[in-house]
């Protein structure tokens, strides 16, 4: 991100920025990482409060230890990270940078030691299906696909949609813009991806409403 740390703490947290305190649980951590890593990458800033307030941390080498912990040995596959440390306002600010991945999906461990997908859906992180961890399997091939076509009207048929109906289906979808429903759902998950749409999946069902 180019944009100076004020000007993203300013804009406070969102799809690809977090804010913590500190670092007390390796198993969020590492969600907050796999979240980022399966979606479009992101900053975690330790440091700071939920409302955007600099607290600034005492031991920036603790908050380096459990970030490498958590992206090391409590993602799967283990996640990229770049750390570094920032001043402002006085204070120390630890930033982990976690950049979209190429390996993904990934797996963060739970308290409950069990291996669970996530992804970033505006400044939440939420579980996912398996069925959106197929679609982040092929999704390189599917983004490739899509900046090779257009895809403005279908985007427009979409939003048009959501505006009166609130919600839309993979089936609605593809029988809207009257594609197969692999290719409606890649270019659903992109949009998700992106921060445009939020996805929720109840039980067997998969909807999908704007961000």
């Amino acid at each position: 991100m180019a944009s100076s740390l004020k000007d993203i703490i300013r804009s406070g947290e969102g799809s690809q920025v977090e804010f913590k305190k500190t670092l007390s649980q390796l198993e969020k951590v590492a969600k907050t990482l796999v979240s980022f890593a399966n979606s479009r990458g992101g900053l975690i800033l330790v440091g700071v409060q939920d409302n955007g307030f600099v607290i600034g941390v005492n031991h920036p080498e603790e908050e380096h230890f459990m970030l490498e912990q958590a992206a090391g040995f409590y993602c799967k596959p283990p996640v990229k990270l770049i750390i570094r440390e920032e001043e402002i306002y006085g204070k120390t600010v630890v930033i982990g940078e976690v950049e979209e991945s190429t390996l993904k999906p990934h797996y963060a461990l739970s308290k409950e030691e069990d291996w669970q997908l996530y992804v970033r859906t505006g400044d939440q992180c939420i579980t996912a299906s398996p069925l959106v961890a197929k679609a982040l399997q092929m999704e390189k091939e599917g983004r490739d696909s899509l900046e090779k076509t257009p895809v403005s009207n279908n985007e427009k048929a979409l939003f048009g949609f959501l505006d009166k109906k609130r919600r839309i289906t993979l089936k609605d979808y593809a029988k809207l813009i009257n594609v197969s429903k692999r290719r409606a759902f890649k270019i659903l998950i992109d949009l998700t991806l992106s921060g445009k749409l939020y996805m929720h999946d109840l039980e067997s069902q998969v909807f999908f409403t704007k961000a």
